[in-house]
């Protein structure tokens, strides 16, 4: 049976006796929809379904699903409560797309909570372990947050050059990013040799 923390969204996943697939499904329409409080409350009964089955990589998922809708609520502490726990469990069964994925959402909430040097690290992790799984689409986007990040930060010239990376290894590239990484090809030849 299903459960999850009650008064997040009333008792709509509480105690509903579905399978983890139905209620991680139900969960993902209420992400879509904006109902980000029945998405963390679908989240949690999926993931503690799952586990409740033994279903170890597929409960490490839906806890970082429920992270990523805490997130969308600016509620970092929260998220980084589901999200890290899962990193261990990813590890130890070897799934690195999913790891990747993870390091990143972690790196997300560190940034909500200001743990910006902590966030930059988790989007090197993220970036390195989808690189691994040849995960390029998925390692841009570790590394366009990462270079955002850079920006907030004052880091100007590394956030340029992270981006820049992230461009060059790119798979494939719509033609506003090939003009991007056209324009960003100049400052690095103004610079002395």
């Amino acid at each position: 049976m299903a459960r999850c923390c009650r008064g997040l969204a009333g008792d709509h996943f509480v105690k509903q006796n579905l399978a983890p697939q139905k209620l991680a499904q139900a969960a993902e329409k209420a992400f879509r929809e904006g109902n980000y409080l029945e998405a963390v409350a679908g989240f949690e009964a999926a993931a503690t379904a799952y586990q409740e089955q033994g279903e170890m990589i597929l409960a490490a998922e839906m806890w970082n699903n429920c992270g990523v809708a805490f997130l969308q609520l600016e509620r970092g502490e929260e998220a980084l409560k589901v999200i890290q726990p899962t990193l261990p469990i990813l590890e130890s069964e070897g799934d690195l797309e999913r790891l990747g994925i993870a390091y990143g959402n972690l790196a997300s909430a560190l940034e909500v909570c200001s743990r910006y040097e902590e966030a930059q690290e988790a989007y090197l992790r993220s970036a390195e372990l989808l690189e691994k799984c040849g995960k390029a689409e998925l390692r841009l986007h570790a590394l366009k947050a990462l270079s955002q990040l850079q920006l907030k930060q004052g880091k100007q010239l590394q956030a340029l050059a992270t981006f820049q990376a992230a461009l060059e290894d790119a798979p494939r590239l719509s033609l506003q990013q090939k003009a991007l990484k056209k324009l960003m090809e100049i400052p690095w030849k103004l610079l002395p040799k």
